[in-house]
């Protein structure tokens, strides 16, 4: 994993003028595999820092990707986490005319590690100020669903405190995030509707209507489209994530394949459903949006996690009590883990590689590793666990107790429960804007 950071840049205007007034950062994914780099950028005023860049992308094996972001401030830092030590990165400022500012390159050999703590220093919520009106954005946000209060509970990751309780639709279910363009989208099942929630100012700024039962719904980054499953009408709604409207209806499996899960993979653009009374996953590629495949797994495959750093697709299976591995470049069931009884969602950590199953009747968490596909350590939390959400750049998994209205705080480096908060009326499913 790479972790670093430029230090504080001092730009003061010299005569004037600022020396740098864009900064160039150019990524090289050196590894065999796919890898996720995170950018945030912040500024100085006074004695606070202000985050006014937040950026998460996938980069295929030899990628070279270039960014360039405003930098007239006075004092700026930009920090990095890559999921690869083969991850390289270089940084240099420009001034005005596009020239190098030789005081402000930094080379890979020159950026600083962070320590084990990962990306810190971002202190609010809020965007830049200015005449540009810059909007801000939300990080370390967790969102989660109550399915009998109709709302959702915002938490904030860095004191695990409920921020704001957003009123949605009847009985949400699913949760996503897609964190370029902060926006949070919850499928209500018996609302037969997706609401979208702007993460700077906690309202719903769109209800979009679907089909029948939406149960679940993932997010792809890459394409910025959104996916339901919905169980009773047994399809696959495609939202525009631009304009939130509907796009499409994809029918995942014949007969009655009562599809309640769903996950994407943005570096493959394709969509995994799990299709309950089947035992099957759906492959819907999401170029033309058809599917191309329908996977065997286990008895009544109920929610999916994927890792697009490995191409690897978890699908807990309701009443097999197993979780199946899938490959997804040969669209294979290559391993099916045990895990606890009656496994719900699935959450992936593609910095750690570890995969985190809540066990509803067991009341525990199985941790999997994602390269010997086998059970690290199983950790007991509230009643009924079920929906579990992942921060990579703090190592933090939240983890909702159904039948105790809480969500647990595990750390993911001591695999024990570090903190739990009160939340809602039957939480069901989280999301997470790291």
């Amino acid at each position: 994993m790479t972790l670093l950071t430029t230090g504080l840049i001092e730009n003061t205007p010299v005569a004037g003028v600022r020396p740098t007034t864009t900064l160039t950062v150019k990524i090289a994914n050196d590894d065999t595999v796919a890898a996720s780099v995170q950018i945030e950028g912040s500024f100085v005023t006074g004695t606070s820092k202000t985050l006014y860049v937040s950026e998460l992308f996938i980069m295929l094996p030899g990628e070279v990707a270039t960014r360039i972001y405003f930098a007239q401030f006075d004092e700026f830092e930009f920090q990095f986490l890559g999921s690869s030590d083969a991850v390289e990165i270089s940084a240099w400022g420009k001034n005005a005319a596009g020239n190098l500012v030789a005081a402000h390159r930094l080379v890979p050999a020159e950026l600083d590690p962070i320590g084990p703590n990962g990306i810190t220093g971002a202190t609010g919520a809020t965007g830049a100020t200015g005449s540009t009106g810059a909007a801000g954005i939300s990080i370390n946000r967790i969102y989660v669903a109550n399915f009998n209060s109709n709302d959702i509970s915002v938490i904030d990751g860095a004191n695990n405190t409920v921020i704001a309780t957003i009123p949605v639709g009847v009985n949400p279910a699913g949760v996503d995030v897609n964190p370029l363009t902060d926006r949070i989208y919850v499928a209500n099942v018996n609302g037969n509707s997706v609401s979208v929630i702007d993460g700077v100012t906690n309202t719903v700024i769109a209800t979009v209507p679907v089909v029948d039962g939406p149960g679940d719904v993932g997010v792809n980054i890459a394409t910025n489209a959104i996916y339901t499953a919905n169980f009773n009408s047994n399809d696959v709604t495609v939202i525009n994530g631009l304009n939130n409207t509907v796009v499409t209806t994809v029918i995942p499996a014949g007969g009655n394949p009562f599809p309640t899960g769903i996950g994407v993979n943005p570096l493959t653009n394709r969509i995994y459903v799990a299709d309950f009374n089947s035992d099957i996953v759906s492959v819907i590629d999401g170029e033309n949006n058809t599917v191309v495949t329908n996977i065997p797994v286990q008895v009544n495959p109920f929610r999916i996690g994927v890792n697009p750093a490995t191409n690897r697709i978890y699908v807990s299976n309701f009443t097999s009590n197993t979780v199946s591995v899938i490959d997804g470049v040969t669209n294979t069931v290559i391993d099916n883990v045990p895990v606890g009884t009656t496994p719900g969602e699935v959450g992936v950590n593609s910095f750690t590689n570890a995969i985190y199953v809540p066990n509803r009747d067991t009341d525990n968490v199985s941790v999997i590793s994602g390269l010997t596909d086998t059970v690290l350590t199983t950790i007991p939390v509230g009643d009924n666990p079920n929906g579990v959400g992942i921060n990579p750049l703090t190592n933090r998994i939240y983890v909702t107790n159904q039948d105790d209205n809480t969500v647990s705080v595990i750390d993911g480096v001591t695999n024990t429960v570090i903190a739990t908060i009160s939340v809602g009326l039957r939480p069901f499913s989280i999301g997470v804007n790291p």
